[in-house]
């Protein structure tokens, strides 16, 4: 088994800062990603919602519950793209980068198609081979081959979280050597096998097991967010809720041993006291006499027990299932991206076995029976608007999970809070809804509190290592397919 060496030279000014800027412009996409989606996200769920839907649960379900789906469609994608280009690149001439056949193998960096290709060259047809051609090839083993080598991606990146959180392996060099010492995950042309053998690691193990916890938390918190609304004011729940920016910080320094910084903490009050004074710019309690929501107190207490579990299950997420800190100048912005989907996809999965779990029990025991399709002629356009909000909670979970493992979790919390401005600007421009001088000075200090803690963090948001140049890299860590056909 061959993979890439890792050695990094650290004396290379000039490609860290390229670094820094490739990871720069990484974030900065992703954060108004993660904006606009969410955006979206509020404005289809609020017009189902207007329309008659009053299904929360149902909600969780088919939003969270779909997270799972992204990390197959994104392997999927990417070896669909490889095998096309080899249908396009099969009349071209002259295919460099063979592996030589050395008999002392050494530790090299590999072309993600070239040596797929030399491996499904059609034997069936010698007779077409012509010097400096592509033979004929088997597209369906070179698509499965692209696949397995997707499985192989994640669970590097799962060995390099699993030595250094269970083994406390702190090395930045000559990684491979972490690799080798892991159980080997089938690199033959058998999907089956390659997963058979992938999620009986150690370190995806690992993976499984946080992931399951993490996202039993997640559940909880989310659930406060619907008791909560039913028995205090939705201006409360806004405020309140948003305080997980607190909790995150608070968190982020005994568990990911981050050092108090004023500027940081200041910026983080500037913008959750922004988020007070949007919330009751129109307060529900001018229009409402305390006698509607008799268990406010209790309300309040369950948001803020919300609050503190999301802040909680970010650093979490960040802590055990991210790239650690020493790593991440190391390993590419997309590479982390794409871990960070893989183990979206398990939060995703999970929590459709728990809410679907809730729902059978409520539904066999008559707790509460559940209305999926029956709201009379509204019902298709309803659902219209839900699979709206379903797509943009993929693409805003997506994002912000990446955000939290490129950045820190207090970083896009606060980012967060910024849609609460964008919101309103958008229903002011679509809906007509006005802006107040209250709602616009919260908005104000949730943008300052955005640009001091964005300075205070320029150090996790530009550090980090470029994205490879050659597009046709599948792997950070590649396998050299003619020296393990099939084995472990």
């Amino acid at each position: 088994m061959a993979i890439t060496n890792l050695s990094v030279d650290h004396s290379s000014t000039d490609s860290d800062k390229h670094a820094s800027k490739s990871k720069i412009i990484f974030v900065t996409f992703v954060f108004i990603l993660s904006l606009v989606s969410f955006v979206t996200q509020t404005e289809f769920t609020s017009q189902a919602y207007q329309l008659g839907f009053s299904e929360p649960v149902v909600l969780l379900l088919v939003t969270h519950g779909s997270w799972w789906i992204l990390w197959p469609l994104q392997a999927i994608g990417v070896s669909l793209y490889r095998t096309s280009q080899i249908l396009q690149d099969q009349n071209q001439t002259q295919r460099q980068h063979r592996y030589s056949a050395s008999s002392d193998r050494q530790y090299h960096r590999l072309a993600s198609t070239s040596e797929l290709l030399e491996s499904h060259i059609d034997s069936e047809h010698p007779s077409d081979a012509i010097p400096g051609l592509t033979r004929p090839v088997n597209y369906v083993s070179y698509f499965k081959k692209c696949l397995v080598k997707q499985f192989h991606n994640v669970y590097h990146t799962s060995i390099l979280i699993f030595e250094s959180n269970v083994n406390d392996d702190r090395t930045t060099e000559n990684l491979n050597s972490l690799i080798e010492k892991n159980p080997h995950v089938s690199y033959s042309n058998s999907i089956t096998e390659c997963v058979k053998t992938f999620f009986a690691t150690p370190s995806i193990q690992y993976v499984v097991k946080k992931a399951l916890l993490i996202t039993c938390l997640l559940t909880v918190a989310g659930s406060t967010w619907y008791g909560a609304m039913a028995m205090t004011y939705a201006s409360d729940v806004t405020a309140i809720y948003n305080c997980s920016a607190f909790t995150a910080y608070a968190f982020a320094i005994p568990i990911l041993k981050e050092k108090f910084s004023w500027l940081k903490a200041s910026s983080v009050v500037i913008a959750v006291s922004g988020v007070f004074i949007v919330a009751y710019s129109g307060s529900d309690a001018d229009s409402s006499s305390s006698e509607d929501y008799p268990y406010r107190f209790w309300g309040n207490l369950i948001i803020l027990i919300g609050a503190i579990l999301y802040g909680y299950y970010e650093v979490l997420y960040k802590r055990y299932l991210c790239i650690p800190p020493h790593l991440t100048a190391i390993i590419t912005p997309r590479r982390q991206s794409t871990f960070a989907n893989f183990v979206m996809g398990f939060f995703g999965f999970f929590t459709c076995l728990i809410v679907l779990t809730i729902i059978l029990i409520a539904e066999v025991f008559r707790i509460h029976s559940f209305n999926f399709f029956n709201y009379g002629e509204d019902t298709t356009l309803i659902w219209k608007y839900i699979v709206g909000s379903i797509f943009s909670n993929l693409i805003f979970s997506a994002s912000f999970l990446t955000l939290m493992a490129l950045t820190s979790p207090v970083l896009s919390s606060v980012s967060s809070l910024l849609t609460i401005f964008l919101i309103g600007l958008v229903e002011w421009v679509m809906f007509g809804n006005v802006l107040d001088f209250q709602q616009l000075l919260g908005d104000f200090l949730v943008i300052v509190g955005f640009v001091l803690l964005t300075i205070a963090s320029w150090k996790e948001i530009s550090e980090g290592q470029d994205d490879d140049d050659d597009m046709d890299v599948v792997s950070t860590y590649s396998f050299a397919v003619s020296t393990e056909s099939s084995g472990n």
